[in-house]
């Protein structure tokens, strides 16, 4: 057993947290009734002979709208009077539910180790900085540290959100995350006690416990190069205990050791199995799309570059603008350019709708579709969902995804992978996703029915409520997880126990997908070991289908197979 240091990046992290809700119908009501009298303002008796409902209710409906601003008392007489004030006249101008919404500013460190770049909050780590081990050791931190394979300076907020802290009994969400999280000065390392002999890694928290074979590996590899059985190993070992011995006292991890470890969690509406319907079900949600679409592509190839060109054409036809983010599996000068001829072929034409795309290929490794429609975001996430019709029936699932937060923690995302592109005007196409997410989760927040609406809205015997309460999915309970880098091969390695009959890993004839499936889960992504390479994971019943389908093709091709030419 010896001892070893990972060594971390610490980013500070700005972002805004927000509560809000939309007001209830009679609060909507009462500020209406207020802003109709064009006299002196209303006095309390009438609200009790309009509305017809307890004192209690009428009470806390105007304490709310005197509150917001909306409506100020007056003095007349002797009778207290309510007017509505610019403010709320503004706010009933609107043709939404007016609706309650409070920011606040904050700031919190996360950290990403250097290995693989996961990340982690830093107050579920117990953290040593490079000053503290020197002043114990007399010797450098790099002595006992392992080294880190990925030396990334920047930080994409769409892999931030998840970690960062909020109120959920307050129903807070995390309305904006800034873009240019700011790297701590000086070197920080996570202890670690390492094993070779019997293959165990202490020290790892609950969210990292995957990166155990990374560990070891690195841990082989430098061993020699390590400090072990100097005088500093003793005294760094020794270093260790007793800082091991005082933190115990001092500070507990605040989150369990099974903390979910994705970027989002959300309800999955459809799914394909064949590459073919993977692609059909992009077109059509692409189809839908009004405003603003992003195509993510990776190991672009001549032919879907021209697939992608002529679907993007179509779109800018109907006045939609498109966003093409791409990678390619060969970085060749001569292909790049092959493959920009091929997606800038159609500038030259007048469209309502306008293209832009990335010239330098993009590090991020992903594949999906993502649009804003009239109803709400919509994607479809997989691999290679843009392919020519040659691949039509090789295993290359997708999913099809509706749900208003997860995707705007997509669009956080690549967001955040046109921030770190290096060409100009690459930050337009940023900003555009960054505010198309933040527009989304803020409505998808404030959509939710308030705190007693159901009981003022039945004292009113109202029919329907202005704004629809989210619907209810029809899936039977399917889910799709989005993992990032690490994230997606701890989770095909989880998918795939060693022992048992039921599991199958289904064959991959088309080299891009990389999936990993059972009966009761699916793991779908790229074949990239890229820190930035986008899976997902699907449960339940629309996991279950294709796991049917898949064992029905492949009985078809076994008996075609079998059968006398």
């Amino acid at each position: 057993m010896i001892h070893v240091l990972l060594p971390l990046d610490v980013f500070r992290v700005a972002y805004d947290v927000a509560v809000g809700r939309p007001y209830s119908k009679l609060e909507e009501l009462l500020l209406r009734f207020i802003a109709e009298d064009q006299g002196e303002g209303r006095v309390f008796q009438e609200f009790r002979e309009a509305f017809q409902v307890h004192n209690r209710l009428l009470i806390e409906g105007l304490v709310t709208l005197l509150r917001e601003g909306w409506v100020a008392m007056v003095q007349s007489d002797q009778d207290i009077r309510y007017v509505a004030t610019s403010e709320g006249l503004l706010t009933i101008s609107r043709s939404r539910r007016p609706a309650s919404l409070r920011v606040q500013r904050r700031q919190t460190s996360v950290v990403r180790e250097m290995l693989s770049c996961q990340l982690a909050t830093l107050s579920d780590l117990e953290v040593l900085s490079a000053k503290e081990v020197r002043r114990k050791t007399n010797r450098g931190a790099v002595s006992f540290a392992l080294r880190g394979r990925h030396h990334r300076k920047t930080l994409n907020g769409g892999e931030t959100e998840w970690l960062l802290p909020r109120n959920a009994d307050e129903q807070q969400w995390i309305r904006r995350i800034d873009n240019n999280a700011k790297l701590v000065r000086g070197k920080y390392y996570l202890p670690l006690r390492v094993d070779l002999e019997e293959g165990t890694v202490l020290g790892l928290s609950g969210n990292w416990s995957h990166l155990a074979p990374l560990v070891l590996e690195e841990t082989e590899q430098q061993y020699q190069d390590l400090a072990v059985g100097s005088d500093a190993q003793e005294r760094f070992d020794r270093m260790l205990q007793e800082w091991e011995k005082d933190r115990s006292h001092v500070r507990r991890s605040s989150r369990s050791p099974g903390l979910r470890a994705e970027l989002a969690t959300m309800p999955c509406t459809e799914a394909a199995l064949s590459a073919g319907d993977s692609r059909r079900l992009a077109e059509r949600a692409l189809e839908r799309a009004t405003g603003h679409a992003l195509i993510v592509a990776s190991q672009l190839d001549g032919d879907q570059a021209a697939r992608v060109n002529e679907v993007a054409t179509g779109l800018q036809s109907r006045g939609v603008s498109v966003d093409v983010l791409w990678s390619c599996a060969d970085a060749e000068e001569g292909l790049r350019k092959r493959l920009l001829n091929v997606l800038g072929s159609s500038r030259g034409r007048a469209t309502p709708g306008k293209m832009f795309f990335n010239k330098t290929p993009t590090d991020a490794m992903a594949d999906f579709v993502l649009a804003a429609t009239d109803d709400g975001p919509v994607a479809v996430v997989g691999a290679g969902l843009l392919s020519g019709t040659a691949q039509d029936h090789a295993p290359s699932p997708a999913v099809l995804i509706d749900d208003v937060r997860g995707l705007s923690t997509l669009a956080l995302l690549a967001a955040g992978w046109w921030q770190e592109s290096p060409d100009d005007n690459a930050e337009l196409a940023a900003s555009r996703w960054r505010h198309l997410a933040e527009k989304w989760v803020e409505e998808a927040a404030l959509s939710q029915a308030a705190p007693g609406v159901e009981e003022l809205e039945d004292s009113l015997d109202l029919s329907a409520a202005l704004l629809p309460s989210p619907r209810s999915s029809e899936d039977g309970g399917s889910s799709v997880s989005l993992l990032i880098g690490a994230q997606g091969a701890a989770a095909r390695e989880m998918a795939m126990p060693s022992d048992g009959p039921a599991t199958h890993r289904l064959g991959q004839p088309w080299e891009p997908v990389q999936v990993t499936a059972t009966a009761d889960q699916w793991v779908v992504g790229v074949d990239s070991r890229s820190v930035s390479a986008l899976s997902f994971r699907l449960r339940g019943r629309l996991a279950a289908d294709l796991w049917q389908q898949a064992g029905v093709e492949h009985d078809r091709a076994g008996a075609a197979d079998r059968s006398p030419s």
